[in-house]
Parts: C-alpha cells; structure tokens; sequence
C-alpha cells in the first residue's frame, strides 16, 4: 500500500502541474476548452491527494510499524482518535493534510466556478493548481510519508504525551485549514492583476467575493490561535496560554496581517481606496502563512517550547526558493498593473471612517512587524556576529501593549465617525457617552482597590470601545423605531437582520474586546504561590481553603498515574474539588504534569502537583488567573459574529456595508 500511497501524490503531482500548466495557457488563447481541462485536473488532483491521504490513515490505524512514520508517531497502548490526530503529527503528515485541505477548498472553488468573474478564473485556477504542485513536490521529493523500515518493530514509538490531549484533534487542522484558505484571496490578488482592470459591475461582486473568504480564513486562523492558547494552558503546566514562542508568533503574524487585509477590503468597496494596500495584504499574508511552515518545520529559527528541528532542514530551501518566486512575480505584476491599482479617491479629513481605518491597517502590519523582527533577530545576530541573542517576553509587551491601547481606542472611535466627512456636533454627543461609561468603569475599579494605571487605562478603553459600539448601535434603533413606529426591541431585530455583515463585525470587535479584558485581568493581577501538605493537611490560598484529601496510583497501558484529590473550600463550604496529576510515561521515560482547574466566571483556580515523596506528603503549584475565562467566552464569541457577518442577508433588506 506504500507504493500506492506515494504513486497517488506523484500523480498528483503531475495533475496539479498539468492543470497550473492548461489554465495559464486557457487564460493566453482565451481558449476555454483549456480552462475546463484545467478544472479536472484539479478535480483528479483533490481525488489522488484524498487517496493518499486515507492510504496512510489506514496504515495508522492498523498500526503498521514497518512504515517509518507510522513507526514514529503511533503505538499499540495509544487510543484511536489520538491515532488519527498522529496523521497531522508528524512534518509529512502535516504537509499532506495542508495539501488535503487546499484540495479540498479548490473543489469547493470549483463548485462555485459561477460567482467567479470570467476574466480572473483561469489565472485563479493556475495559482492554486500551482500551490498545490508546489507541495506535493515536497512530498514526493522530501517528505515521503510512506517511507519503510527494513525491519518492522513490535512497538512503536508514539506521540509525546503533551500531544495526548483534545488540543491536539482541533489546533493543528484548524490552523492548516486557515493557512490553506489564505491562498484563495491569494490567488485572487494574482488573478487580478494578471487580467488587469474589471469593470465597475464585475469589482463590486469581486471584492465581495474576497472579503468572504478572507474573512473565512481569518476566522479559522484565529480559532486555531485560541485552541492553541487552550491548549497550552490546560497541558503544560507552566501556567500561562502565550509564551511569545516562535511558533505562536508564527500563526499570530498573518492572522495580524489577514486582519490588516479585511478593513484594506472594508475601505476598498465603499471608498475605492487602498487598492494597492488590498493587493500588497492579500499576498503578504499568504506569504507568511508559508513563512509559518518555514518556522515549524525549516529549523531556521529554533524554538523551545515546540522542539521543532534546531539546524537548517532540506525543506527551508524549498520553502524559501517558493517566497521568492512569489515575491518576484508579485513584484512584475504589481509594476504591470500600477495604474490600475491608482485609488480613486484619497481621505480628505483625518476625522473620518476611511482614515482611521488606514491607521488601523498601519497598526496590525507594525504590530506584525516588530513580532516578525522579534522572531528572526537572535538567529540573525547569531548568524552575522556570533553572539547569541534572545529578545524575551520583556520586548514583546514593550511593542505590543502601546499599539495594543491604541488599537482598543480605535475599535470605539472609529465607529462613532462618518464616512468621508464626520458632524462635530454628533460626534460630540455620542463621545459624551462613551467617555462617561470609561470614567464610571474606573471609578468602579478604583473603589474596588484597583491600582495599577496600566490595568486603569485598559480598562478604560475597553469600556470607551464597547460603549462606542453600544451606542451606535442605540442610536440605530432609536432612529430605526422613529422612521417606522416600531418598538425598540422589534426595531433592534429588524436592523440586526437588515445589517449582518456590520452587526457582525459588532460582535466581532466585542469579541475583541472580551479577549482583551481576559488578557489584562489575567497577566496584571495573577498570582502564584507553592505550598508543600501531607494528607488532610489545608492551606490558604486567595480567599480558597485547599484540603489535601487523597492519593491514588493507577497503572494504565503505557504510563502511571499519581491522582491528587484536593478540596476546595471557601469559609465552610465545600465549592468543589480538584484532581492534579503527576504521570510517569514510558515512551519518554519521564514525568509530566497534569494541572487541574477551577473556573469560576471571576477566576481560575489553577494547581499543578510538582512533586510527591514516599510518604505521599506532595508540593502544588498553585496560581490564581483571574477573568481568563473571557478568553475562551470571546473567541466564542468572535466565531459568532463572523457567521453572522458571512449569513447571506435577504435580497429584500438593504446591507449596510460597514461592517468589519
């Protein structure tokens, strides 16, 4: 079956090249019998890469060692849905489901041939026929999934038992699925500016027609960034969701980018402007989505907390010879189209919707920026002068808590201004709001024993930004029931039919902020303390009573568990109970930490066990992360309002086109 595995993505191979190949030259002879072979070389390209891809989730599943990655990622004592997370654990893996996934979403594309413009469909066809050669050469050239052992073991070797956790079955794909779906407005741009200039009828739809799928894949990009987060704060024990690692950064830079991309889209439809910013986005960010690939997989910039590869891997050099030619091309078509990319109007006013919007598209990209020198700074230093350098946590926050503030301003300013022009006097009337429900908030912290001013100040913001989006929104009611005698809560609902896409920015953006407060609660005011108790012994930790109740030990298949039991306690009353583990797993021949939480919507009560002696008197860590759980609540949140936004609103009702 091996042999068949690898015959599949060779074919695919040559599939996705001949069809990159029939749609460059449909798109030249304007001949569409062309074009249509192109179309099913894709369809054959997406059936070879599924078939490759079940080929080796057969072989996973029926454990067969003598297939060296099956070997390296599977045992007999592993359960079988981290069996199937194995197929996206390992580099080839991992490069055959990004492939799966870009196949799969070329199908769809393909299926939906009608909503494309006639100019831009060939050029799109051949760029992601063209990305899909690209790693499926990888595969066929370095990173053969279906390589065999000259002797089969009796066991394998098996995942690290961090990746034995629900995190491992949704960050990986999810993310790949986000990178994978950058490459349609990727191919979009490069569709654009090789046919040249659309007609006035053909650019509305089109510019539609990317907004859509860029905010599709900014919105899986940024559920896999938070299940990542999660991930990390429930398994590792180190008691925190961000370490500013450069896999994390990773996928943080082009979500940060791809965010930039969708208000350059925003201005772009209503004002006709950031023509070039759109264009120069939508390629940036898929560039950097293959960036984040160089980073896991490249060994060019090292990463401790991942352990990826620590020396400069085969790949990096395929990788980076794809970045250039992207780059190159980009380059050529950017010169060709030039003209056409002239906006046809520019701001007037600093005080108006457009601008501020330009200067949220200047934020993200610094923001981006400074965590891409972040990233590549120490290997560069390492590199030219021989001096290891590491730029730490410290550097991040310097960088990204003063544009992080200004960002929060905005989300609120910005939706208080008009387009093109803005009315002082109802600008002063809704900023009259706003400013007071960030000066009640504070008043309210500042009573409640708050004193730190940088928690002050963001929460001040916080509370400007959402009383900003809560007002407009008021606003439109009250105008809405006015105009059509209706009641306010029927007014509310007609308006959030007629508008989803602006609603759903809304509640996007109050996702934003929900992440935003959870961030400042939990890094300014967490707390963490160790404490060492014998069986039934308490202690005091935040206003909680921790009764050390039980030990157990249980053998299981491939590791020991150490089971504490600890009560939790506040005044007399039991409020529940934690169990922390300490296991000892024999793949890796070593222990690995288990935490325990309790949430409450205030806090988490956060215990890891470090340590048990013979006598079973055990030390906790013990750290208290306050609001963190309106983290997880805004990212469900953000998955909400980017539905709401991506619903398609009835032909009867007019959309407002000002959402995010």
């Amino acid at each position: 079956m091996t042999q068949l595995g690898y015959a599949a993505i060779l074919l695919a191979l040559l599939a996705a090249s001949g069809g990159a190949s029939a749609a460059l030259w449909g798109a030249r002879t304007r001949q569409p019998r062309w074009t249509r072979r192109a179309e099913l070389a894709l369809f054959a390209t997406a059936g070879l890469v599924a078939l490759a891809t079940s080929i080796l989730l057969f072989l996973l599943l029926s454990r067969n060692f003598q297939v060296q990655y099956v070997y390296a990622h599977t045992s007999t004592y592993q359960p079988t849905l981290y069996v199937i997370s194995a197929l996206w654990a390992g580099q080839e893996g991992s490069l055959l489901l990004w492939l799966l996934l870009l196949c799969a979403i070329t199908v769809f594309v393909l299926l939906q041939k009608s909503r494309w413009p006639t100019a831009l469909w060939p050029y799109a066809l051949a760029t992601l026929a063209a990305i899909q050669a690209f790693f499926a050469l990888l595969l066929v050239a370095l990173q053969n999934p279906f390589v065999e052992l000259a002797i089969q073991p009796l066991e394998g070797a098996g995942l690290l038992p961090a990746l034995e956790n629900p995190g491992m079955l949704l960050h990986p794909p999810i993310l790949f699925l986000g990178y994978a779906l950058y490459s349609v407005p990727f191919a979009f741009t490069l569709a654009l500016l090789a046919s040249g200039p659309l007609q006035d009828h053909t650019r509305a739809s089109s510019l539609s027609l990317a907004r859509k799928w860029g905010l599709v894949a900014w919105l899986f990009l940024g559920l896999g960034i938070l299940i990542g987060a999660w991930w990390a704060y429930v398994e590792l024990g180190w008691g925190g969701y961000w370490s500013w690692d450069p896999v994390e950064n990773a996928s943080l830079v082009p979500w940060l980018v791809g965010t930039a991309y969708l208000h350059a889209l925003l201005v772009q439809e209503r004002q006709g402007a950031l023509k070039r910013w759109g264009a120069a986005l939508a390629i940036a960010v898929f560039l950097l989505c293959i960036f984040a690939t160089l980073v896991t997989r490249g060994g060019i910039i090292t990463s401790a907390l991942h352990g990826f590869s620590q020396s400069v891997q085969p790949i990096a050099y395929y990788l980076l010879v794809f970045m250039a030619t992207i780059i190159v091309l980009s380059a050529v078509l950017f010169y060709r189209q030039r003209q056409a990319l002239n906006d046809e109007q520019e701001p007037e006013n600093l005080l108006t919707r457009e601008s501020t919007l330009l200067l949220s598209i200047l934020i993200f990209v610094g923001l981006a920026a400074a965590i891409l020198v972040g990233m590549v700074f120490p290997n560069l230093a390492q590199a030219l002068r021989g001096v290891q350098m590491e730029l730490g946590t410290a550097f991040y926050a310097r960088v990204f808590t003063p544009l992080g503030l200004v960002i929060l301003f905005l989300l609120g300013f910005c939706t208080l201004l008009g387009w093109r022009e803005t009315r002082w006097q109802k600008l002063w009337q809704t900023l009259r709001f706003t400013v007071m429900a960030a000066l009640v908030l504070v008043g309210a912290l500042v009573v409640l024993g708050v004193r730190q001013p940088l928690a002050l100040l963001a929460c001040a913001l916080i509370a400007f930004a959402a009383g900003g989006i809560g007002v407009a929104f008021a606003r439109s009611v009250l105008q809405r029931s006015r105009l059509r005698g209706e009641a306010p809560l029927r007014a509310a609902v007609g308006l959030f039919r007629a508008g989803r896409r602006r609603y759903g920015g809304q509640l996007v953006h109050l996702s934003i902020l929900l992440i935003a407060l959870a961030i400042v609660g939990s890094s300014l005011f967490k707390s963490e303390q160790s404490v060492t108790l014998a069986r039934g012994a308490e202690a005091r930790v935040q206003g909680y009573t921790l009764r050390y109740e039980d030990l157990a030990m249980r053998e299981e298949p491939g590791k020991q568990r150490y089971i504490a039991t600890i009560g939790l306690y506040q005044g007399q009353a039991r409020v529940g109970a934690v169990k922390p583990e300490k296991n000892y797993y024999t793949n890796v021949q070593d222990f690995v930490t288990e935490v325990a939480i309790h949430t409450t919507p205030r806090q988490d009560l956060y215990v890891a066990l470090n340590a048990i002696d013979s006598t079973g008197v055990a030390s906790f860590r013990v750290s208290i992360y306050p609001l963190v759980v309106w983290l997880w609540v805004g990212g469900g949140l953000l998955l909400l309002g980017t539905l709401v936004a991506l619903w398609p609103t009835p032909s009867r009702h007019v959309e407002d086109a000002d959402g995010a």
